[in-house]
Order: C-alpha cells, then sequence, then structure tokens
C-alpha cells in the first residue's frame, strides 16, 4: 500500500487503518469474535480472500496475532477500542440519513442480535424462535435460546418453533440501532410475534441492543 508520505500520525495510522474493511474487521474482534467464519458474519459482504487479506496486514503490524486456532487483538489492537467507538459515536450524531437498500443486511443484523444478549433475562428452557423478513428472497433464520446463551442457526434443524417473529428488515434494523421504539414497531404492524404471550412480552428483553445505540 502506498503512502501518503506526511509525519502526521493520522496519515500514518490510516496507512495502516484506513483501507476498506479493515476497521470493520476490528470491529468484529473487538465484539468478540475470534473465527474466521465468525469474523465473515458479521461482515457478510466482504470475500474470504479480502478478509484473508486484511487480517494478514493487520497481523504485519501487530494489531492482531493469532492464538488457539483463532484470531486476537493485540494491545495496539484493543487500543482501537475508543476510535471505534469514537467513529461510530461521530456517525451516530452527524449522519443520521434514512438507511436505504444498500445499508440493509439481514444476516448482519440477526449476527449482531444475537450476540447482545442479557444472559439473565433468557429462558432457562430451551425456546426456538424463528425469524422471518418480508423481503422476497431473504434467508429465515432460527435462534436456540437458553440461558446463558443464544444460538443462530440459517436452517431448520427440527425442533419446534415457540416463538415466530415476522419483521419489515427496514423497520427491525432501525428498531436495533435506537431511531423506533419496540411498541412502536409492533403497533405499527412493522413486527409481528406469534407465540404464548409470556415470550411475546419477553423477546426484547433479551438483547440488549445495538453497541452505539447511545452514542448520539
Amino acid at each position: 500500500m502506498g503512502g501518503y508520505g506526511q509525519f502526521c500520525a493520522v496519515a500514518r495510522a490510516l496507512e495502516i487503518l484506513g483501507e476498506r474493511w479493515t476497521l470493520l474487521v476490528v470491529r468484529e474482534l473487538l465484539l468478540g469474535e475470534r473465527q474466521f467464519n465468525d469474523i465473515r458474519r458479521g461482515i457478510p459482504r466482504i470475500s474470504k480472500t479480502m478478509l484473508s487479506a486484511r487480517l494478514k496486514t493487520l497481523e504485519k503490524h501487530d494489531i492482531v496475532s493469532r492464538q488457539d486456532g483463532g484470531y486476537r487483538l493485540t494491545d495496539a489492537g484493543n487500543d482501537l477500542a475508543g476510535v471505534v467507538r469514537e467513529l461510530g459515536g461521530w456517525a451516530m450524531r452527524w449522519n443520521r440519513r434514512e438507511l436505504g437498500p444498500d445499508d440493509l443486511d439481514a444476516s448482519a443484523l440477526v449476527w449482531d442480535i444475537r450476540r447482545r444478549i442479557v444472559p439473565e433475562a433468557l429462558p432457562a428452557r430451551r425456546t426456538v424462535v424463528q425469524l422471518r423478513f418480508r423481503e422476497p428472497d431473504t434467508a429465515v433464520f432460527y435462534l436456540y435460546v437458553r440461558r446463558p446463551t443464544v444460538t443462530l442457526c440459517p436452517e431448520d434443524i427440527g425442533l419446534p418453533v415457540a416463538l415466530t417473529v415476522d419483521a419489515d428488515l427496514g423497520a427491525l434494523t432501525r428498531y436495533w440501532i435506537g431511531d423506533l421504539g419496540w411498541a412502536q414497531l409492533v403497533r405499527s404492524g412493522a413486527v409481528e410475534l406469534t407465540g404464548p404471550s409470556a415470550l411475546r412480552r419477553a423477546f426484547p428483553t433479551w438483547f440488549s441492543g445495538y453497541v452505539l445505540r447511545d452514542a448520539s
């Protein structure tokens, strides 16, 4: 990668971190992902080749290291947490444009929902949630919930579904990032839940929401 030819520390940082996808890879590692395929699930549109290249660059600059068959941030990598948080907070404050089709990805949304759990709020008994989106050609997802974890599966493995969530992708994404309240979402019909009333009421309490939703 060509340099900027400047002594400025911002320029020198961008020589490492300014390439497309790089900070999103760091974001996934900061959020706790360790395995190559899990990092990619958080960035569905990155190719395997590109992800491999970005990880190699981060390794070269001692931002990422390989440990126990996965990837870990070094001290230098963990020190980027404030950078990522401030960058995201800036966008939440100053780039509040309406989300367009290119901003919406069901896989990325459900993957983020799956990891932002409130363990103590989850049901003690195994509960299967089917999550369907109204947009055509969008996959159906299954959340296998049992305190203290939620497992995401992109296909039905034959267990009975206790709760079905039928959602408009754009509206659910806006709820997730804090633009809409859950009650507003349900009243508008943008999300419909089918199942026992106790599960319908409890479902939104299982998740803590987008990590930057309060950054504005």
